[in-house]
């Protein structure tokens, strides 16, 4: 089965570099790719970025691993692909890290060191019992989606009632988007490096020119920057990063944003008030109000015979069982609507479904690499850009080895990118960096777009695994024999049960 673990990195990053790389594990290097930074000097430019972070703590980097079951049919270059899709995806591109696929053991794996602080906005990468649930969700669904074996679906532990009643109450959009937009200005050197900063963060900009609008993911509305305060407005920002030496953090909107916080959660009838009111507006469901909807969801029947439950009390077993005749009808219905009466019918809308996902997968994991590359492009020529003065000004001063020591971040920075540069063969003089965020935006479109044509696909399959699977415990059918409708089927078990 594959599997995926994570572990700290406290000390001696350079040893676990080494170690993952090693030409006699790699197939003498042949197995190895890097994103952000050069293999050679890895763990030098994680330290630089590390060294730009804004939280502190012990850990400098994460090593991640992911197996696959050596039953599963796959090549050390696929694992690795499988490898930069996990990684992509856990880090979302903006953390420095090395992928080596080892093939010396019987099972092939892969070793995944990131860095701890991402090179965007020099934020440290949080890592808790959510996040390994979610980094085993990851993992799963690239299996799932490339025909390998996975674990079965762990259970997660709910939430006690107490810990329900005194949740936190949720950051307001307002406050996550300037904080965000701090952030974006220490780290930017021109207005569009602020917005591909932005856009790092997973912000989506407006396609209108004149209001300059953003919107986290899952938020449904843009805001505009300009309502954030006279601070946010494009002028103040394009100043801010002008004058960014003078800048310094803005204590009071750290202030009101824990003070809207406490507010929000004192009033927490006014909360709930207002939150009626709005649902009855829009129709949504708000924080603080119970939800109160049909769901179209076709669950799976439950075994009531099993049920230790529905064993113990009655009202639950009736419960059950009005829960599984909702199902079947649900169930029923799905087959009827799409003129399903015989498993291999199913088995042709099923397959279908599953090609037309995979084609959207597939652009959308293009697009995915094609990102992965563009912004470790767009890195590396800032920094070839930023620090090419202090590298040939060090060629030129009369007490070079004083000069190197006091440049010493700028000079390996630049070294980094000029191997970069050498390995994809590109010259970076010719290369634009207008033209570059222009293309990242572009890119970032489109895949919305096919994640949003993709999304509908991939719960309707989920939704079929789970027909197939009552169609089965309800009238016994064996997808693999297509000898019998499943009408003849269903009139047949009638028969059975009456006699």
């Amino acid at each position: 089965m594959a599997t995926s673990k994570i572990k700290v990195i406290k000390k001696t990053l350079k040893k676990a570099i080494d170690y993952i790389v090693n030409p006699d594990k790699t197939d003498a290097g042949l197995l190895v790719y890097s994103h952000g930074c050069s293999v050679e000097t890895a763990d030098i430019e994680m330290m630089l970025t590390a060294k730009q972070g804004t939280g502190r703590g012990e850990r400098i980097a994460y090593h991640l691993m992911q197996s696959f079951s050596p039953e599963d049919d796959i090549s050390p270059e696929k694992a690795l692909e499988h490898g930069k899709e996990f990684a992509q995806k856990v880090t979302g591109g903006k953390y420095e890290f090395v992928i080596a696929t080892h093939i010396d053991k019987g099972h092939i794996h892969n070793h995944i060191i990131f860095n701890a602080v991402d090179y965007v906005n020099h934020r440290k990468y949080h890592s808790d019992t959510k996040d390994k649930y979610r980094i085993r969700d990851i993992n799963d669904e690239i299996c799932k989606a490339n025909n390998l074996s996975f674990l079965p679906k762990y259970v997660a532990k709910r939430k006690s009632k107490y810990e329900n009643k005194h949740k936190k109450v949720k950051d307001t959009w307002e406050n996550k988007l300037r904080r965000a937009v701090d952030r974006a200005i220490q780290q930017s050197e021109t207005f569009d490096d602020f917005l591909f900063a932005l856009e790092m963060e997973g912000y989506e900009k407006s396609n209108r020119q004149k209001r300059i609008s953003f919107r986290a993911p899952g938020q449904e509305k843009f805001i505009r920057l300009k309502t954030l305060g006279d601070e946010y407005t494009e002028d103040a920002i394009r100043a801010r990063i002008a004058n960014k030496s003078a800048e310094h953090v803005n204590n009071k909107t750290v202030e009101s944003d824990t003070s809207d916080v406490t507010r929000e959660a004192a009033g927490g009838n006014n909360t709930e008030k207002a939150g009626s009111a709005e649902s009855a507006k829009t129709g949504k469901n708000v924080p603080g109000q119970k939800r109160a909807f049909y769901s179209k969801r076709i669950n799976l029947l439950v075994d009531i015979s099993k049920n230790i439950k529905a064993q113990q009390s009655k009202g639950y077993e009736q419960a059950l069982v009005r829960s599984n005749i909702n199902t079947l009808v649900k169930t029923m219905n799905f087959l009827i609507e799409h003129k399903i009466t015989t498993p291999e019918d199913f088995q042709i809308y099923t397959e279908g479904k599953n090609a037309e996902y995979s084609l959207y997968r597939k652009d959308i994991r293009n697009i995915e690499n094609e990102l992965l590359d563009l912004s470790e492009k767009i890195k590396f020529t800032q920094n070839y850009k930023k620090n090419a003065h202090t590298f040939y000004e060090s060629k030129r001063v009369k007490n070079q080895p004083e000069y190197i020591r006091e440049h010493e971040d700028q000079i390996v920075l630049f070294k980094a990118s000029q191997i970069y540069f050498e390995r994809k063969q590109i010259n970076p003089k010719e290369l634009n960096l207008s033209e570059l965020f222009e293309r990242y935006k572009a890119l970032k479109e489109q895949k919305e777009e096919l994640v949003k044509r993709c999304n509908p696909l991939k719960n309707e399959i989920e939704e079929l695994d789970r027909i197939a699977q009552n169609i089965e415990t309800a009238l016994g059918i064996d997808f693999n024999e297509n000898d019998e409708s499943l009408g003849e089927t269903k009139e047949r078990n009638d028969h059975d049960q009456q006699k």
